[in-house]
């Protein structure tokens, strides 16, 4: 016996190192290839080929950007005759899936408004109610105000319930690994009860903390309204994705990918996550996998009330949080954006996606550069986004002129 006791600590102190090894690594390579460089794009004229003008910008983009594998971008304008996917970059084509990460957070949050519609769950009630009996038990234990906590709340991250991935030995956990090309696998309930047992718990209602956290008790929510095992299963029941024009949309690790579809390399800093089991991110916070004319045409029927019975519900989905300013004016799985005058709605996600529907000039853009370390700017003058409502604009105004004249 005492030769193995003397065993433990030196294989301890391994196993410590290691470990340790792993995650400066992993968090090394992840911080990797950091950074944008912005590129101008031009304002559309309607006597030129808008499309051709578009892919030439998105390509230039893309070579000023060598560190991402490319991007996808689906543009909607009528008003300028577009309706189309565009590619850059080796080997991509229009119709690659990739994982939209948090962009899946405005169909969980339309859900949960459907839902709110039939009566099956309160917006401004208790939780507790609508839990799950484990979740419940959990969130209670460690002092969760079950009986205060609003689905309003979880939806727009004013909770009070941290995020996961901010509780160092989860980060830890999830992400050393990936340094070795590993990643551990992950339930939504083990994420939840990383977070309520060694996040900082908030105050309900004061602040504005963005937590995949809420997202993964407002899916347990869900499943026990609608009777379904995953939430995947009940995105495809209560989403018809092919009447949105979603055909190719999935749940990662919870449905098959359609037949014909092909996912694409997705990085966090050098590291492909795209190979790895990304469980850290898939139960309600992140989960969709989706081309990028699927993203648009669910953002745009989910911000223009289409999915749901009764345009309250719309308005609803826009109530932006007010307790904090830096919450940006995050509404329910949704945030505006102003450009140009405009207003905008949509959602971004960690691997470099993001889309935007713009009501009054009924434009949709989705994108990806499949790379978190890349942040494309959504400032006034720049992205596809801007050209594009800065060009309805200016068509807008000619229009106007011509019927004048």
């Amino acid at each position: 016996m005492t030769g193995k006791k003397r065993l433990i600590f030196p294989v301890a102190l391994a196993i410590a190192l290691g470990l340790g090894v792993a995650i400066v690594v992993s968090f090394w390579l992840g911080s990797l290839r950091a950074g944008w460089q912005e590129t101008p794009w031009r304002t559309l004229n309607m006597t030129a080929d808008a499309a051709r003008v578009l892919q030439a910008d998105l390509d230039r983009e893309t070579k000023a950007n060598p560190t991402i594998p490319g991007q996808l971008l689906y543009v909607r304008a009528p008003s300028l005759g577009l309706d189309q996917t565009f590619a850059s970059g080796p080997d991509l084509r229009t119709d690659d899936d990739v994982r939209v990460a948090s962009n899946t957070k405005t169909f969980v949050s339309a859900m949960a408004l459907k839902l709110v519609e039939a009566g099956k769950l309160d917006l401004e009630g208790p939780i507790g109610p609508a839990l799950s009996s484990k979740v419940k038990a959990m969130m209670e234990k460690n002092g969760y105000q079950v009986d205060t906590i609003t689905l309003r709340q979880l939806l727009n991250h004013t909770s009070g319930v941290p995020d996961y991935m901010s509780v160092p030995i989860f980060r830890v956990l999830a992400l050393g690994p990936t340094a070795y090309g590993l990643s551990p696998h992950w339930t939504a309930e083990t994420e939840i009860w990383f977070a309520v047992t060694f996040g900082p718990q908030g105050q309900v209602g004061e602040n504005f903390v963005y937590s995949d956290t809420n997202y993964l008790i407002v899916a347990d929510m869900i499943k026990q309204a609608v009777g379904a095992p995953t939430i995947g299963v009940a995105a495809r029941q209560m989403l018809n994705w092919k009447k949105l024009g979603a055909d190719e949309t999935y749940w990662e690790a919870m449905e098959p990918a359609p037949a014909g579809t092909r996912r694409v390399a997705q990085y966090r800093g050098v590291i492909k996550d795209s190979n790895l089991d990304v469980s850290f991110d898939q139960y309600g916070g992140g989960g969709l996998v989706m081309s990028m004319d699927d993203l648009g045409r669910a953002t745009r029927a989910v911000v223009r009330g289409d999915v749901f019975a009764n345009p309250i519900a719309t308005r609803t989905l826009m109530q932006v949080s007010g307790p904090d300013g830096a919450a940006g004016g995050y509404a329910l799985g949704i945030q505006p954006l102003m450009l140009h005058g405009e207003v905008c709605w949509g959602h971004g996600g960690f691997w470099g996606t993001s889309a935007f529907h713009c009501p009054r000039l009924d434009i949709t853009v989705a994108r990806s550069t499949g790379q978190n370390r890349a942040f494309p700017s959504s400032a006034e003058g720049i992205s596809p986004l801007s050209s594009l409502i800065q060009s309805a604009q200016a068509a807008e105004r000619d229009r106007a002129k011509a019927t004048k004249d």
